[in-house]
This record gives C-alpha cells, sequence and structure tokens, in this order.
C-alpha cells in the first residue's frame, strides 16, 4: 500500500496563521474583482489592466485541510477558499453561482394576501382644470406592473363632490380606472398594521351626470392608502 506523499510546513505556527490569512484575503480580493471584471477589462492609466491570476495556495494547506476538525478559525476560512480555489481557478464556477443566484432572485415570487391589493381612496383635491368637482373617498384594486407602478384591475368606486345646476354642490357616484404609483410606508396612529400611502390619477366617470353643470367624464388626481402584512 502506498501512501499519498505529505507536505509539512517549515514556518512556524504563527508564520503559517499568518500565511492563511494572507492567502484566504487574497482569494477573497481575487474573487471579487473576477466577479465584477469578468466579462470585461478594468480601465488603467492609459490602457487596460492585465487580468488578475487567482492566487496559490500554500503548498501545505492541502494536508492541513484534509486533518481539519475544527469548521472556524484562519484554518477553516483558508480551506473553504482553497475548496473553491481548486474547482474554480478559471472562475467558471463562480459565473455558474452568479447565475444561480441570479436566476433563484428572478423567480422568486412575492406572495401577497389579497386584501392588500385593495385601496382605499381618500382625498383626491387635484382635480381637472375647470372642473370644481372632487373626489371624497372611494375604494379599487390594483395589479403590480413593477415593484412601485399598478393599475387598476377593474374600475374602482369614488364618491364625488360635484357642482349641481342650481349653483350649490350635490354628491355622486362615480367609477374610476387609472394607475396608482407607490410613495412610500407609514404607520397610521393607533394602528399596528404598517401602511403605503399611494398617488393615483384616474380617468373618472361620473354616474348621473345628467342634472349636473359638468362634463360626465374628467380626469382626477389624488391619494388612496393600502395595509400591508406586519
Amino acid at each position: 500500500m502506498t501512501l499519498p506523499p505529505q507536505t509539512f510546513p517549515v514556518e512556524s505556527p504563527l508564520q503559517q496563521v499568518y500565511a492563511l490569512q494572507r492567502w484566504t484575503h487574497d482569494y477573497d480580493e481575487w474573487k471579487a474583482w473576477f466577479v465584477k471584471w469578468r466579462g470585461r477589462l478594468e480601465p488603467g492609466l492609459l490602457s487596460a489592466k492585465p487580468r488578475r491570476e487567482a492566487p496559490v495556495p500554500p503548498s501545505w494547506l492541502p494536508d492541513a485541510c484534509t486533518s481539519l476538525v475544527d469548521d472556524t478559525g484562519p484554518l477553516a476560512d483558508a480551506c473553504r477558499a482553497w475548496h473553491e480555489w481548486l474547482h474554480d481557478t478559471d472562475g467558471t464556477g463562480l459565473i455558474a453561482e452568479q447565475a444561480a443566484q441570479a436566476r433563484v432572485k428572478q423567480e422568486k415570487v412575492e406572495k401577497t394576501v389579497w386584501w392588500e391589493r385593495v385601496h382605499i381612496d381618500a382625498l383626491w383635491p387635484m382635480t381637472q382644470s375647470g372642473s370644481n368637482a372632487f373626489g371624497v373617498a372611494g375604494m379599487h384594486t390594483t395589479l403590480h406592473v413593477t415593484k412601485r407602478m399598478q393599475v387598476f384591475l377593474t374600475p374602482g368606486l369614488i364618491l364625488m363632490r360635484v357642482p349641481a345646476v342650481d349653483g350649490g354642490r350635490t354628491w355622486s357616484a362615480a367609477t374610476d380606472w387609472g394607475f396608482s404609483y407607490s410613495l412610500f410606508d407609514f404607520r397610521m396612529p393607533g394602528i399596528e398594521r404598517p401602511s403605503t400611502l399611494h398617488f393615483n390619477m384616474a380617468r373618472v366617470w361620473v354616474l348621473g351626470a345628467n342634472g349636473l353643470t359638468m362634463p360626465g367624464e374628467m380626469y382626477l388626481a389624488g391619494f388612496s392608502i393600502t395595509f400591508k402584512r406586519r
């Protein structure tokens, strides 16, 4: 039976610790550089900088990792880097790892509950030019297009305060459709559940507008609130 050759360090224990820390630092530094510049040229003063080579571990590190019993400390960190270096000196493993992480992140679906999509409309003070109508309260549901941008899933309902024929004002129901943009999260006084404030732009159709001194269709802007899980 032939035993594999063993490589014993000639450095003192303190020198070995320094060598392990230096190797781990150099490898992590090279790994970060490779992830950043693997597909591009790193610019230099007058021309592109040469590609960096992966650092070579101490010759005695493989034997030390074979007898490793503790999973913490300088030796454990160096052995972790050595295993990566052993199977990844050209960086192909890093590319696969980065691609896998990006794919998992893209495929991860953020789960929501139905009531998180319900907007409570409150105060639509910004009205279409030439109109004295404004929205007081309402409700609509949305569907996310991006993280902040949402579109109305179905036409919403809103209670309007509109000018009447006799010169006063009257109440009228209306339906609306548009988009919402999330502004910021906050907590309402006395309510532990977090909330989100949204800005809305919508096209509004006033129901039963025959007795009004205004068009039955307009564009309004205002705010809405949704509630989030704790």
